[in-house]
């Protein structure tokens, strides 16, 4: 292997890795709140845009990338919380029809919002000082920042899986999603439990959307970009399945990392060739199910 294709490799494999985490991290929180909850939210993604304009915010004000990190992601939850508590909640039980009609309409409500406040122009989140720089592998300059990106992402996902699969209140969590009448039964508020869940896929959104921002800037059509790739991720891992979105994830920032580096022209179709290869072999999904 040449030196110049060691860098490519290199290049593109930190780049899938990037890819990857991040349409997970945006893509885990609406497969948790459908599988869980069964809940259809297209509104996910606008919560993600929110959380990145909110955080650009903080970081002009106090010139601190890590206070808009650690302030924009629980600001966007309490702003979920308060529509999960006035609008979402009325419609768990509704059908998948009413969710989608409601999410659509909060969705441009959010965007058009953001218009009226922040404008119609891209703005620039600067990463912090310390993740600015470049590091060279195999001849290959890689940016530090995305490194962060991937080391982040992972630590949330080990957490995610180590509360869903590991404590009591993950246990019942998962119970709520497959016997809810029994947890409610055992005297468990599935109420508390469904907000639970959809405040932890809300701030899993929310900080992409702080991460995201020094990579590609904030602007209007951000939530609608994000939108396409977490629907791609869920449609494919399969409706409601966490390990599924991984896959998918993972499958999905290789072809566009590799991709982006090979055969750069091309790289707007290849979410979509992802999706249809799956889906041809799998039509529910790698993980479907019959129900969902």
């Amino acid at each position: 292997m040449s030196h110049h294709l060691a860098s490519l490799m290199v290049a593109g494999g930190l780049d899938a890795l990037t890819y990857s985490s991040l349409a997970f991290l945006i893509a885990s929180g609406l497969t948790v709140v459908f599988g869980m909850l069964g809940f259809l939210n297209v509104a996910h993604t606008s919560f993600y845009m929110l959380a990145g304009y909110i955080g650009f915010s903080i970081a002009s004000r106090t010139g601190s990338f890590w206070l808009a990190l650690l302030l924009a992601p629980p600001v966007t939850v309490a702003l979920g919380l308060a529509a999960e508590r006035l609008l979402f909640r009325r419609l768990y039980a509704a059908g998948h029809t009413p969710q989608l009609l409601l999410t659509i309409g909060l969705a441009y409500v959010i965007a058009e919002t953001t218009k009226m406040i922040w404008g119609d122009d891209s703005l620039a989140l600067a990463p912090p000082t310390g993740l600015g720089g470049h590091v060279v592998i195999l001849g290959a300059t890689l940016p530090v920042y995305h490194l962060f990106v991937i080391v982040i992402t992972m630590a949330l996902v080990g957490l995610l899986a180590l509360l869903i699969g590991w404590t009591r209140l993950g246990m019942v969590v998962r119970a709520a999603a497959i016997h809810p009448q029994m947890v409610d039964a055992l005297g468990f508020k599935l109420s508390a439990v469904h907000t639970f869940v959809f405040l932890v896929g809300l701030y899993l959104a929310a900080v992409a959307g702080v991460v995201m921002a020094p990579m590609l800037g904030i602007y209007p059509g951000m939530a609608d970009d994000a939108l396409v790739q977490s629907f791609i991720v869920v449609v494919a891992g399969g409706l409601g399945s966490l390990p599924g979105a991984f896959v998918v994830a993972g499958l999905l920032g290789l072809v566009q990392g590799f991709g982006s580096v090979f055969l750069s022209d091309y790289a707007l179709y290849f979410p979509f060739v992802v999706l249809a290869g799956v889906l041809l072999v799998r039509p529910l999904g790698l993980f479907g199910r019959g129900g969902a």
